[in-house]
């Protein structure tokens, strides 16, 4: 052993570190090492704990630190550096073991006694070049020093392979892996939206099923059910599929939101349709129907067609072509199938190359789904190009004036590509559908009030967003921020029809979205509200709990301590909070736990 320290060292993540380059020459003389120190950290950056460097280099000949949270090493190969990591991310501020073993044929890192990360060597565990200094607690990133955060609790450095130090392992929770990369043949998943109904708990997402990204892609709506509180889940149903393939043919089917309907029963889905080779920045400025709600489509040659609700297809006198449309874009002549209206380079006919806001039910709890009713013709303006669901959920008023309504969070874009946030609602039960004022409407923008039809300003864009009801019937809007630190706001005292009081919160925001659910406890009302609790990237999960409204937060829990993106939270029918998100890698991830667990956290 040629150095060990059982000393506390505290780092303030700014210039403090600690410059050991008098080790310098145990490294460079050793075929064998073994490190192990224990620190704690809530740093979910690229923090580094022990580096050796290059004298001339900002690079470093290895190190060890963590990626994206997760135990990590730089070792150098070949003249570059290679990172190996893996594991739980482990930046949740508890005391954590990050032991490295480094002989001629391999290095492997380990994480509380657990084996993490190994490679095969041929020669020496490292090959260092002219190195010139050792410290603990300073890394590099992007050419740029950078400086742990937290406290080192212990180092120990020797030249043989030392036993593994006993650890004591912490139980985490236990993250359910609900969506993840190649289930149900399915290259990748995202944006979760979890629901429950009685005893069942509906969960949806994306299916992006050659390829990853949003659309332009084939993108299918994906379904998982379960019986039992999340212990155990359904098969994947995947469906919604307008053909085609991949980003360059596919059609979607993206960005589901979830909403039960208590008096009849019923779960709706919400979700954006687009053809193939349209996003939401691609969609042109139209909403795809006739003035009487027929869909529009064209030739090869720009002639104009419209199709009947029964999906027949007539020229614009009035004349039968022949042709009918499926329910997801099937083309058909004489009853068999010839084409698509929404994916395929040389369509017979095509569908307006925008995007269409559509809805499915179901009343048997998420096992079968209706064929999709179109929006557009109801709730989306001829100016609009995008439109689309929060994502998340909805929800049923339960109070006030406009008990029974159904809510949808959505957005949509402007002719400038300026996206802007507000509701549809019904008040029918999902039979019509009206879209409400958005909160940009009438909005303070720099001193000048500005109009979502209108607004040019791209620091105007207010995006995905979600809705919460307050006592008495009160709804608020939490909406992603793309232009500043901290998640905005604003309330709705007509049910949605109208947006007032838009104003930034507390809530940190690294521009994703966000999830809102009231739920209530011992007799009280809670909110509780999920997100990526750092305003600089979509790590560090929390659950926070209001009792006012979300006008304060007096209790959180680090949920997920590392890669965390979109979420979605409920209550489930055993009273446990279950939570759905995008977790390591992006494959959705499901965990539970107590509502106390949560009211008892720290703010």
């Amino acid at each position: 052993m040629f150095y060990q320290s059982r000393e506390l060292l505290s780092f303030d993540g700014k210039k403090q570190y600690l410059d050991v380059t008098h080790l310098l020459q145990c490294f460079l003389h050793t075929q064998e090492l073994s490190a192990d120190i224990v620190f704690r950290t809530m740093d979910p950056n690229f923090p580094t704990l022990l580096g050796v460097y290059f004298k001339e280099s900002l690079l470093p000949d290895f190190s060890l630190c963590l990626y994206k949270g997760r135990g990590a090493m730089t070792v150098k190969r070949g003249g570059a550096v290679k990172l190996l990591y893996g594991g739980e991310a482990i930046c949740d501020g508890e005391p954590h073991l990050l032991s490295f073993r480094g002989r001629k044929d391999a290095v492997r890192l380990f994480v509380d006694g657990e084996l993490i990360a190994e490679d095969t060597v041929n020669g020496t565990w490292c090959e260092f070049g002219y190195v010139g200094f050792v410290t603990v607690g300073r890394g590099t990133r992007a050419d740029e020093y950078t400086y742990f955060k937290g406290d080192i609790l212990s180092i120990r450095l020797s030249r043989k392979q030392e036993p593994l130090p006993a650890w004591e392992r912490k139980k985490p929770l236990y993250r359910y892996p609900l969506f993840n990369k190649g289930l149900a043949g399915c290259e990748n998943y995202r944006i979760p939206s979890i629901l429950t109904v009685g005893d069942v708990t509906i969960a949806t997402a994306d299916a992006r099923m050659e390829a990853p990204g949003d659309n332009p892609n084939h993108i299918l709506r994906a379904v998982r059910i379960s019986e039992d509180s999340g212990k155990t889940w359904s098969q994947t149903h995947l469906f919604c599929d307008y053909g085609g393939s991949g980003r360059d043919d596919g059609a979607a089917a993206i960005d589901g939101s979830l909403l039960y309907d208590r008096e009849t029963d019923t779960v709706f889905m919400l979700f954006s349709h687009t053809s193939r080779g349209i996003g939401a920045f691609q969609a042109s400025v139209d909403n795809g129907f006739d003035k009487e709600g027929r869909r529009c489509l064209w030739d090869r040659e720009g002639k104009e067609y419209i199709r009947e609700s029964d999906g027949r297809v007539f020229t614009l006198s009035g004349g039968e072509t022949g042709y009918r449309t499926g329910a997801y874009g099937k083309l058909y002549f004489a009853g068999e199938e010839v084409g698509s209206i929404c994916h395929g380079e040389d369509r017979i006919f095509r569908q307006a190359d925008t995007s269409f806001l559509q809805l499915i039910c179901s009343t048997d709890h998420g096992k079968t789904w209706s064929d999709p009713m179109e929006l557009n013709p109801q709730v989306k303006a001829s100016w609009m190009r995008f439109v689309g669901a929060g994502p998340g959920t909805g929800i049923q008023i339960q109070e006030g004036p406009c008990k029974g309504r159904l809510v949808y969070p959505v957005y949509f874009m402007n002719e400038n590509r300026v996206a802007s946030s507000g509701a549809i609602y019904s008040d029918d039960h999902g039979k019509s559908w009206h879209m409400g004022a958005s909160v940009n409407d009438g909005r303070v923008l720099e001193g000048t009030p500005i109009r979502a039809r209108t607004v040019t300003e791209k620091k105007a864009d207010l995006g995905e967003c979600q809705i919460t009801e307050l006592p008495g019937g009160k709804l608020r809007i939490f909406l992603r921020n793309l232009y500043g630190p901290h998640t905005l706001s604003a309330y709705s005292e007509d049910g949605g029809e109208s947006w007032t009081g838009f104003h930034e919160t507390t809530l940190a925001d690294p521009r994703c979205q966000s999830h809102v659910l009231r739920v209530k406890h011992q007799g009280r009302d809670v909110w509780l509200f999920s997100n990526p609790a750092n305003s600089e990237g979509r790590v560090q999960g929390v659950v926070r709990a209001s009792f006012d409204g979300g006008e304060t937060w007096p209790a959180s829990r680090l949920v997920e301590p590392g890669e965390f993106g979109y979420s979605c939270l409920t209550r489930l029918p055993d009273g446990q909070i279950g939570l759905l998100y995008e977790g390591r890698d992006i494959d959705l991830r499901f965990v539970k736990f107590p509502l106390e667990w949560i009211l008892e956290g720290n703010p």
